[in-house]
């Protein structure tokens, strides 16, 4: 039984459009219900989970997709204000970092920033399909999340 009733908003913090394609991709052949909200750096992550200029309409994400290695503020300074706001939607606020590091000092350092999980960004097509499912899986239905409103 699913722990969730609709679709579910995704928003990936993502600067590499190949990276960004690759996930709609797996997404979709997985759950064409996900929708995804993308942005390319740490600011823009902030400012549309804040609903501040550009995006004062943004709707909330249930989940959000964090890549570590971004211009202007990387995903670890991203981490640090999402837990330090004072919105505590936004400090409860699912994070999934989401990098091609397997770096052991990433590693503890996400989780030192209460992050919900790290994983790597597998390098074969076929083992990424493989990821995108079980954490789609795992975190968009079988997981009870925070409420968004």
């Amino acid at each position: 039984m699913s722990a969730v009733a609709g679709p579910r908003r995704l928003l990936v913090v993502e600067d590499s459009e190949s990276d960004v394609e690759l996930l709609r991709e797996a997404l979709s052949d997985s759950d064409p219900g996900v929708a995804l909200d993308v942005v390319r750096h740490g600011e823009d992550a902030l400012a549309f989970l804040r609903r501040e200029q550009p995006f004062p309409d943004a709707a909330p994400p249930d989940l959000v997709l964090l890549d570590l290695n971004l211009p202007r503020m990387g995903g670890f300074e991203v981490l640090r204000a999402l837990r330090a706001d004072v919105d505590p939607r936004l400090r409860r606020l699912p994070v999934i970092v989401f990098t091609t590091s397997g770096a052991r000092s990433d590693v503890e350092t996400a989780y030192d920033l209460h992050a919900s999980t790290f994983v790597t960004k597998p390098t074969a097509f076929e083992h990424y399909l493989d990821t995108v499912r079980a954490f789609r899986e795992f975190w968009l239905r079988v997981a009870t999340l925070p409420s968004t409103a």
